[in-house]
């Protein structure tokens, strides 16, 4: 199940320049339609791209698993927003802050997406809003 996630905004600023990790939890709907994490998706491929906009033909940048910026992590239960518990079933992104320097303030798109043959899938998608510091 893919998820929409919005980051950035006055809830959670997003600077140009800085240094970001992004965590994003796979998760999937149970017989009850609830929410459960996806399980272990330490053994998956995975590339996170941002662009300026959905129909751009260029990504700004990717990030990939295999040492290219996508690690795991454990689901976090004190995180904002609220995590579900549960072992690698969280991707984490990190931008780093040369990625975002030539950025102008507004909203970009970005997605998550298996990449293992026979599984390719959208994940996670979304928009990130960046704000310029005043220093």
């Amino acid at each position: 199940m893919a998820k929409q996630h919005d980051l950035g905004g006055k809830d959670a600023e997003v600077f140009i320049g800085e240094d970001i990790t992004l965590r994003v939890q796979l998760v999937k709907l149970n017989s009850s339609n609830v929410e459960v994490v996806e399980g272990d998706i330490s053994g998956n491929a995975y590339t996170f791209t941002l662009k300026g906009s959905p129909k751009d033909a260029s990504a700004i940048f990717t990030k990939a698993t295999g040492g290219s910026g996508i690690t795991f992590a454990n689901g976090d239960t004190a995180a904002w927003p609220v995590e579900l518990s549960g072992s690698n079933t969280v991707a984490v992104i990190a931008i780093a802050d040369t990625d975002t320097d030539g950025f102008t303030v507004g909203e970009y798109d970005w997605d998550l997406r298996r990449t293992d043959a026979g599984s390719e899938a959208v994940v996670a998608w979304g928009t990130l809003k960046f704000s310029k510091p005043i220093g």
